[in-house]
C-alpha cells in the first residue's frame, strides 16, 4: 500500500495554502496581493504583515479552492490574475459573490454540504460542514477525502461539530487537521467570537485525532476601519501550541512540507 501523503506549502501568513493530494493540486483560499475588505473600508480593512509569495512563484495548480464567501478566502483580485482556465470550487456562498465579479467567463463547481453528498474532482471528494445556526456563516469547514487516506478536515475560523456531524466524521481517519489556534472577538451584533482558538482547536483534536495539525487563519494583520478598534484578540505562539498538541506541525516559513 502506497503511504499516506499530503503536500502542503504556506502562500501567505494568513490562510492560503498549496495543497497537493495524489497528484491533484488545489489552490486554496488565495489572497496573495491587495487588501481584504469587508463591506466598506471604513468597516474593515486589512493587508499582510507578512509578504505573501507573488502569484508567479506558486507554480502549477489544477484548481481554485474556495471555502468562505469573506474577501480573506474569497479575493476576486488574487482569482482575476489566475489562469480564466483554472476551474473554481467553491461554496455556495462563495460561487454568487464569484459570479457577481466573473458572470460565465470562469468554470465552477459547486461543493455541496455533507449531507448532500460530495463533489468528485480528480480522485479526490469535497464536502462542507455548516453550522446549525443560520445566523452564523463563519464557524464552517471542508472536507476533503483523497483516494488513500490523505483526508484533510480544514475549518479556518474553528467548528464546533454536532452529534449527527461527529457521527458522520468519524468514518473518515483524518490525517491533517488545519483550523485557527487565535481567538479574534467582536460583539455579538458583528459576528461575536470569529476565530474560535486554540481550546476549539483541542476539543475538535479529539473528536477527529488527526495524525498532524498545522494552524491558520493566525496572522496578525495590519488593519484600520471600526472593527480592529474594537476587536479582542489572542495570538499564541507556535511553542505553546505545540505544548498542548504533541502532533501540531509549526510551519511558520514558505517552505514546501511533506505530511
Amino acid at each position: 500500500m502506497r503511504q499516506t501523503m499530503i503536500t502542503l506549502q504556506r502562500l501567505n501568513h494568513d490562510t492560503s495554502w498549496k495543497i497537493a493530494i495524489n497528484n491533484c493540486r488545489l489552490l486554496l483560499d488565495p489572497w496573495l496581493h491587495g487588501t481584504e475588505i469587508d463591506g466598506f473600508s471604513w468597516f474593515n480593512e486589512q493587508w499582510h504583515r507578512v509578504p505573501p509569495l507573488g502569484v508567479e512563484e506558486i507554480g502549477e495548480v489544477d484548481y481554485i479552492v474556495v471555502s468562505q464567501p469573506f474577501s480573506d478566502h474569497c479575493h476576486e483580485e488574487t482569482i482575476e490574475v489566475l489562469s480564466p482556465d483554472l476551474p473554481i470550487v467553491a461554496v455556495a456562498a462563495a460561487r454568487k459573490r464569484l459570479e457577481k465579479t466573473f458572470g460565465q467567463s470562469r468554470q465552477f463547481l459547486d461543493i455541496p454540504a455533507a449531507k448532500d453528498g460530495f463533489l468528485e474532482i480528480a480522485e479526490l471528494r469535497l464536502a462542507q460542514f455548516n453550522t446549525p445556526s443560520l445566523l452564523d456563516q463563519v464557524h464552517n469547514a471542508l472536507l476533503i477525502l483523497g483516494p488513500d487516506g490523505e483526508n484533510i478536515f480544514y475549518a479556518p475560523h474553528g467548528f464546533v461539530p454536532n452529534a449527527q456531524q461527529i457521527s458522520f466524521l468519524q468514518q473518515f481517519p483524518i490525517h491533517l487537521l488545519i483550523t485557527t489556534a487565535s481567538e479574534y472577538h467582536l460583539p455579538f451584533f458583528l459576528g461575536g467570537t470569529v476565530n474560535l482558538g486554540m481550546r476549539s482547536m483541542q476539543k475538535l483534536a479529539q473528536i477527529l485525532q488527526p495524525k498532524h495539525i498545522i494552524s491558520t487563519h493566525d496572522e496578525q494583520k495590519h488593519a484600520k476601519g471600526l472593527v480592529p478598534r474594537i476587536a479582542r484578540t489572542f495570538y499564541p505562539s507556535a511553542a505553546m501550541v505545540k505544548e498542548k498538541l504533541g502532533n501540531y506541525v509549526a510551519v511558520e516559513d514558505y517552505r514546501v512540507v511533506e505530511l
